[in-house]
């Protein structure tokens, strides 16, 4: 009898077929984001570093709108790749440093939530208010404790309510007998903060 196989629950078949550059937002931690914005099939996005477009995928996938800035163009032409054989068409990319002076163009209060992946990302809380329609969320994926907690302190400063949470994921050995966690896995990869307007 064939031993059966177990689904790696990291990533999805969407995701298994995107190449891979700059360290990506897991699932885990993107469903949290999804989850706790309430984002949906309506929802317009700004997502500030767009990585290899792990997130980028994973939010067209389901919203009507996503802008996307990058800084460095060898990490753009990834995400676009990656966006592009998925086949999704309401993705908007961007080649631009968003912390250089008037570099991110949506300032209408517009969108349902502003996605931060930079480092210094407390500098950006201004314009993701600006972009923000009311009761809309700055969300961040901040890889150090001292930089998720610089973009809570700062956007306490003009944001309703912020706060800062980590996704730990344990994955488990199922057998006939002793079924117990696995001794390696998936546990902290980010700090997501996240702010109400």
């Amino acid at each position: 009898m064939a031993k059966p196989t177990q689904i790696v629950p990291y990533l999805s078949p969407l995701l298994r077929k995107l190449k891979r550059g700059p360290a990506v937002t897991l699932p885990k931690d993107a469903g949290m984001i999804i989850a706790y914005t309430g984002i949906g099939k309506e929802s317009r996005i700004i997502e500030l570093g767009s990585g290899s477009g792990f997130l980028t995928v994973q939010l067209a996938n389901i919203v009507k709108e996503v802008i996307s800035y990058e800084k460095r163009k060898e990490f753009l032409d990834i995400a676009e790749a990656n966006v592009k054989k998925c086949g999704f068409e309401n993705v908007t990319f961007k080649h631009r440093d968003v912390l250089e002076p008037n570099a991110i163009d949506e300032k209408d209060g517009s969108f349902d939530l502003v996605f931060c992946d930079i480092a210094e990302a407390e500098k950006i809380v201004p314009h993701a208010h600006a972009a923000l329609k009311q009761g809309g969320f700055l969300a961040a994926h901040c890889l150090h404790v001292e930089q998720a907690k610089a973009l809570v302190l700062e956007a306490l400063k003009t944001f309703g309510e912020a706060s800062m949470v980590e996704s730990i994921v344990r994955e488990y050995e199922v057998r006939d007998f002793g079924t117990r966690p696995k001794h390696m896995g998936i546990m902290h990869t980010a700090y997501l903060v996240f702010a109400r307007k």
